[in-house]
């Protein structure tokens, strides 16, 4: 079945969920309102002509029965909302299909590094990037793990593989990709976490005296005894008013170093509760594969769950959020020291968990990242995933093509790069540029250990190094020409240390005359063959395609053209053997409306 039917499916699926719970919603809270008008005339009635124990027992019913009430419009909301996550997932499938996910909000601009060997040029992150249209994570460290999977891929085959085969069991889990992807959108969990982390994987104590904490958990206990005999005329109010005032000064003199331990974890209470969800998420799933079992072995602690040690916290959170209640907060601080309270069971939930929490987290940004990658699967089933060579230089690949153009326009090419430099030569806007970004994503996605696009990829692991995208830089009184030639002195020094790498080099040295391009272009041609290296350069200067002919037979001459139909130029895209034999500089000028002439007129 079409992927996009599929998704159109699911969208309407969740969106008919979610109206179901909005509508339930609405129900309970009209019914809300009804219960609370009803509950306070009943019971006014009840207290005026009935005995005061019918009036208590109507309050307590009606009290019982409006939060019930209360707490089921809250889960049908919560519901309608995860719904509409759900539902919104299935939309940017369907955008990524039609080529209208560019406008997802997060594209990893902050990722972006003009320095980088690859991701600038090749369009990992920022605006249209491989990463906008990848990412589902939602997390810090789930936004950070995918981030540094594309930018800095790892050489060794088995690391690869063991992903690869993470990420196929995942590609078969949608509902499970979805589900993880719709908790994270229900919480604030862009930021990073490592204020609350800092607080989790420290052990100092509020109180290291335990004497004092036996007087703040007897105190309160003493005073409520002391107001009772009050009560009963058994002593004077000046008693158990002392021990009150006591607790009250107690309370003040503490204020700001326990607002110092709650606030860090407070501020974090939508992060808590989410990631509390998301471990529920991953604990209820079953995997087979080997990887994903192992990170799912390390969402426990003390033989505990994730959830259950992550729900603890959140209910302390709970209590800690009675400080948002001032008038209420001042009464039960002062007579229960209920901050201090707060803050004993905080510290005796990070002697238990605090310490795990960081890993736990890891994790899930683990999988967030992993179910992303394994996107490429879900909305494209013909891409294959590929295979590794570790005996030679080779990328080897039939019908490769742009992974970020929509399927409608993506014109996909054979390639062959058999321990070889390849040369391309095309006319303007023939495809030379994309051929290069083409190869050099799908090796991102290929060490990433996701599918390609492609009907076939089989590639050996190198470091990729390109230079496409280069821009002066006033500031530091770099022009264009002299960024080039240090991407290109980078790109030559990294070759000198003997490892396998592969080069994408476009149009090199286009600021400076023709003349000295090619003595340049020669010279970096010769520095770069060498046995452990391949690569791909376009070029226009014909020149080049000489090397051809030398005596390594390792440069192979490739190229683009195009065709002229009723005044209109045809690019078809496809890649040749051999070099160009046409040019169009003129007719695309003609084409904008530039005239032409000659150099014999005036």
């Amino acid at each position: 079945m079409d992927t996009k039917i599929i998704f159109n499916n699911r969208l309407k699926k969740y969106k008919k969920k979610k109206e179901k719970m909005q509508r339930k919603s609405y129900r309970l809270s009209n019914l809300r309102l009804l219960l609370f008008v009803l509950g306070l005339s009943l019971t006014i009635a009840a207290f005026l002509y009935s005995k005061d124990a019918y009036g208590y027992l109507v309050l307590l019913i009606s009290t019982i029965t409006f939060f019930y009430v209360v707490t089921k419009s809250i889960e049908a909301n919560n519901e309608a909302t995860r719904f509409s996550f759900l539902e919104e997932a299935n939309k940017r499938c369907i955008d990524r299909i039609e080529g209208s996910w560019t406008s997802f909000i997060d594209d990893g601009i902050e990722f972006k590094d003009s320095n980088h060997p690859f991701t600038d040029d090749l369009d990992i992150f920022g605006s249209a990037s491989l990463y906008q249209w990848l990412n589902n994570a939602n997390t810090y460290y789930g936004r950070t793990t995918l981030k540094n999977i594309l930018s800095n891929p790892t050489n060794e085959i088995k690391s690869i593989e063991k992903r690869q085969q993470a990420i196929k069991e995942l590609s078969s889990k949608l509902d499970f990709c979805q589900h993880l992807q719709c908790e994270g959108m229900n919480g604030d969990l862009f930021e990073n976490p490592e204020k609350l982390l800092k607080y989790t994987e420290n052990d100092l104590k509020l109180i290291q005296n335990k004497f004092f904490i036996y007087v703040i958990y007897l105190l309160p206990i003493i005073t409520i005894f002391l107001f009772l005999l009050w009560i009963f005329d058994l002593i004077l109010l000046i008693f158990p008013l002392s021990l009150l005032i006591a607790q009250i000064v107690i309370n003040i003199f503490n204020y700001g170093k326990i607002f110092k331990i709650l606030e860090p974890v407070y501020s974090n209470k939508n992060k808590i509760n989410a990631y509390q969800k998301i471990f529920k998420v991953i604990e209820e799933e079953k995997f087979n594969n080997d990887y994903l079992l192992k990170l799912k072995s390390k969402l426990y602690n003390r033989n505990k769950p994730a959830s259950q040690q992550i729900k603890n916290l959140d209910k302390i959170v709970g209590a800690i959020a009675l400080q948002y209640n001032p008038i209420v907060h001042f009464f039960i601080n002062s007579l229960f020291f209920w901050d201090f309270r707060c803050v004993f069971s905080l510290e005796k939930w990070r002697d238990e968990s605090g310490l795990a929490l960081r890993d736990w987290i890891l994790n899930i940004g683990m999988y967030e990242a992993l179910s992303s990658l394994a996107l490429t699967s879900q909305i494209n089933p013909n891409w294959c995933y590929p295979k590794f060579d570790q005996n030679k230089l080779t990328i080897l690949t039939e019908q490769i093509g742009h992974p970020l153009i929509n399927e409608k326009q993506r014109v996909s090419n054979n390639l062959t790069i058999d321990n070889q430099i390849l040369i391309i030569t095309g006319s303007n806007m023939s495809g030379k540029t994309t051929l290069l970004r083409t190869i050099g994503i799908n090796l991102v996605l290929a060490y990433a250990g996701s599918a390609v696009c492609a009907k076939n990829f089989k590639c050996s692991i190198m470091d990729i190094f390109t230079s496409m995208r280069l821009a002066d830089d006033l500031n530091a009184g770099i022009s264009t020409f002299y960024a080039e030639l240090l991407r290109i002195k980078l790109i030559i020094n990294h070759s000198k240390e003997e490892k396998p790498m592969i080069f994408l080099i476009d149009e090199v040295f286009r600021g400076t005359n023709s003349r000295d391009r090619i003595i340049g272009a020669k010279n970096v041609l010769i520095n770069l063959n060498k046995d452990w290296v391949i690569g791909v350069i376009s070029t226009h200067d014909y020149e080049l395609c000489d090397f051809e002919n030398d005596n390594s037979g390792r440069i192979m001459n490739y190229h683009f053209t195009e065709t002229y139909k009723n005044g209109e130029i045809i690019f078809d895209y496809k890649l040749r053997k051999g070099r160009s034999k046409t040019t169009n500089a003129k007719y695309l000028m003609k084409m904008v409306g530039i005239e032409i002439k000659e150099e014999n007129e005036n």
